[in-house]
């Protein structure tokens, strides 16, 4: 029997927007605010990787960049609040507090807006390797195929640099937690 996925349509958050400074946010006086939307977050975007989790968060803030001083900050309230977290080889991925990474099979595609367009850098390794084994599930692929396909299917246009190294950790992350399996250098669900 092969390993069964699901696809979603991936969908953001709708939090509230207030404009503020940085020295504001890192003031201290906000933080029950930012506690507040990196739940609603990871209420509604888990499995969510830091970066897109922090992003998400200070962009509702008016806010664009994470320097270092922001990040710090964001560290320090995310530590705090004993989320749910595993780190793979794209970084820390935070789930919902019920969530199970072993029981999780799902890969979600682009909405119709930009905003749930995900670089693949973010995206969480079981995620492409769910897309992945929803290939393999169909046909036999050699590595490259299988690469390629799951790229396309996850909407990435072009197999640059990045695209190809998300699909490498997502595709050696199913063969390792048995989505998919290699047979005569084929692989397979």
């Amino acid at each position: 029997m092969s390993y069964r996925t699901v696809s979603k349509t991936y969908a953001i958050s709708d939090l509230p927007f207030t404009s503020v400074s940085s020295d504001e946010l890192l003031s201290g006086e906000l933080n029950a605010e930012i506690e507040k939307r990196i739940k609603a977050v990871i209420r509604d975007e888990a499995p969510i990787h830091e970066w897109l989790l922090i992003k998400r968060v200070i962009n509702s803030f008016a806010l664009y960049k994470a320097g270092s001083r922001i990040k710090t900050h964001m560290d320090a309230i995310l530590k705090e609040l004993k989320l749910n977290a595993l780190t793979d080889k794209s970084g820390t991925v935070y789930w919902k507090a019920k969530q199970k990474p072993a029981d999780y099979n799902v890969y979600r595609l682009f909405g119709a807006y930009d905003l749930t367009c995900r670089d693949v850098l973010y995206v969480p390794d079981i995620e492409i390797a769910n897309a992945a084994a929803s290939i393999a599930a169909k046909e036999a692929l050699a590595y490259e195929d299988l690469a390629r396909q799951t790229a396309a299917l996850m909407g990435y246009t072009r197999m640059g640099t990045n695209v190809a190294a998300g699909m490498k950790r997502g595709i050696a992350y199913a063969v390792k937690t048995k989505r998919i399996s290699v047979k005569s250098g084929k692989y397979v669900n």
